[in-house]
Order: C-alpha cells, then structure tokens, then sequence
C-alpha cells in the first residue's frame, strides 16, 4: 500500500508550487525553507547538499536575495506522481524577466521531493546543466544591458 494517496501527494505538490511561487514573486524564501522537514535533505548539484530545514534556510535565503537570482520566477512544465514511493518529479522552467525583444530567457531544471506527509517534504534534489543557466544568464544580462534597463 503506498504511504500517502495521491490526492493527499496532490495537494501538497499543489501548496509546494504555490509557496514557490510566492517566494519568487517576494525574493524571501523563508516560507519554501519551513516546506522542508527539520531533518531533510537537499542535494543541489552546484551548490552542494543541506542537511536539515535550518541548513537549507541559510543556504536559499540570502541567495535568491541576490541579484540576478531576485529575477527569476518559475513555471512547471510537467509533473509526474509516485504515491508508490511518496515523491514527485517535475520540470520547473525558471524565467528571466521580459525585456521587450520578443525573446523568452528561460532554462529548465529537473527536481525531484519525497514527501514526508502533513505537508512538509523529506528530500529534494536538483538536476540542471549548469552550462544552461549560465548561457541564460549572460544573454539576459546582454540583451538587458544593450536596451539600457
């Protein structure tokens, strides 16, 4: 039997997404940080791996406070629900602000939560190519640099 139904795995994802979408709109991320257990683990393949919800606040606050990471906003591309194993895979596309050249800056990043039950996530793990975001990042600087904004 599996340990959460898939309505239940749902709604958390659902309040998961919502909470990082507030945080990207306020570039605060204390609210995604108390969506982790006091124990959890995230692996972030750039930045190293956090072992429990205090590491990880001290890690994702201060830098998507910085600039440019206080641009970004995100979108899910797709979703998939394991209530057999209580995770969810899913493909956010974070995005840089238009600039009005008719482009779309965005790249895409894999993760991957394990569900904890009561609304609150055991795991998380990245997977990006970071040669991506670079590009990303640099071509948005350019473009925004070149239409002076």
């Amino acid at each position: 039997m599996a340990p959460y139904s898939i309505e239940e795995l749902r709604e958390a994802y659902e309040h998961f997404s919502r909470v990082s979408d507030e945080c990207a709109a306020s570039a605060d991320y204390n609210a995604f940080a108390d969506l982790f257990t006091e124990d959890c683990r995230y692996i972030e393949h750039v930045f190293g791996e956090m072992h429990g919800r205090d590491e990880v606040r001290q890690w994702i606050v201060p830098l998507m406070k910085q600039y440019p990471n206080d641009q970004m906003t995100y979108t899910h591309d797709w979703v998939i629900f394991d209530n057999e194993n209580g995770r969810v895979i899913f493909s956010a596309r974070t995005h840089m602000p238009d600039l009005g050249d008719g482009r779309e800056y965005s790249t895409t990043n894999w993760s991957m939560i394990d569900y904890a039950g009561g609304g609150q996530w055991s795991r998380e793990e990245d997977i990006y190519n970071p040669a991506h975001f670079a590009t990303l990042l640099t071509e948005w600087q350019a473009a925004k640099d070149t239409a002076g904004k």
